[in-house]
């Protein structure tokens, strides 16, 4: 129980650090685009469904990056990796 609080706190205090870091919109982009990445190819027991839903929301997340929509970069990021941790979660 103490360890799972203790990386709970680390991950949040890892979370808030690299979120002050990134001080705009297109360096929170890239960080959450490589962290979709990074979750997508370290997720082995996520379902095809989920996948396919976090991967369109990656390559939007990615053209909308691309279209200089940074904004919505970051929103399409964070709501793949909300799908990501809620199917981690449902496990």
């Amino acid at each position: 129980m103490k360890r799972s609080a203790l990386a709970g706190l680390l991950i949040a205090a890892t979370m808030l650090a690299s979120s002050a870091y990134a001080s705009n919109d297109s360096d929170q982009c890239v960080m959450k685009l490589q962290e979709v990445n990074s979750k997508l190819s370290s997720a082995a027991t996520l379902d095809a469904a989920t996948k396919g839903v976090v991967i369109t929301k990656a390559e939007q997340a990615k053209a909308a990056h691309a279209a200089n929509n940074d904004k919505e970069c970051v929103s399409l990021t964070q709501q793949a990796l909300q799908d990501i941790q809620s199917h981690a979660h449902g496990q």
